[in-house]
């Protein structure tokens, strides 16, 4: 699995690994589902995805449903989160009230069952509920799932630098093309000029 420096916070980052088992890697740019062999090789779960083991109710099929509906809630495209609500009614969540820092009551949302998809779904619950869940983004070129910790959270990219000697920058190269583009608009405006 591509690795960034990205994490999301708490299980936050368990959802973002399982969203990046499918990826578009800088180096390649060829599409890469790494799902159908961590579903058949119980070891690469567990450590790739090792946070919550598989249940026999998280079939490739319904794990494959699961990250496609929530890459599409973290591209914008689940409109009326119709998706999302799909999935938490489907997962029968609960919640409770626990102590947090400092006493400050705290809401916690617990899965009905132990099924892989259940829990995920109680961290992205649990995540909506704190704020954090908008912060999970992906690339607007490569798609990778990424935590968008800036100030404002108005990051757009997985990255500005490249990671290694042939890995991409897609930042970089977004703000190129963009520049390219301008100046090429600017010639084609002063030679209809001249």
């Amino acid at each position: 699995m591509q690795t960034h420096n990205q994490a999301a916070p708490g299980a936050l980052e368990v959802v973002r690994r399982f969203i990046n088992t499918w990826s578009i890697p800088n180096q390649t740019r060829v599409e890469v589902d790494e799902l159908p062999l961590f579903v058949s090789d119980a070891d690469k779960w567990s450590e790739e995805l090792s946070r919550y083991p598989r249940a026999d109710s998280d079939t490739l099929d319904t794990l494959m449903a699961l990250r496609t509906d929530l890459r599409k809630s973290c591209e914008g495209l689940d409109d009326d989160h119709q998706l999302l609500n799909a999935w938490l009614t489907r997962a029968a969540l609960s919640v409770k009230v626990v102590p947090a820092e400092g006493g400050a009551p705290e809401l916690c949302v617990i899965p009905a069952d132990t099924s892989y998809v259940a829990r995920i779904l109680a961290s992205v619950a649990d995540a909506i509920s704190s704020g954090t869940w908008l912060r999970l983004k992906t690339c607007a070129d490569c798609r990778w799932a990424f935590y968008d910790n800036t100030r404002n959270g108005s990051k757009r990219w997985c990255g500005m630098t490249k990671g290694g000697v042939e890995g991409r920058a897609c930042g970089t190269i977004a703000k190129v093309s963009a520049f390219r583009a301008r100046a090429a608009a600017k010639k084609n405006q002063i030679t209809d000029g001249s």
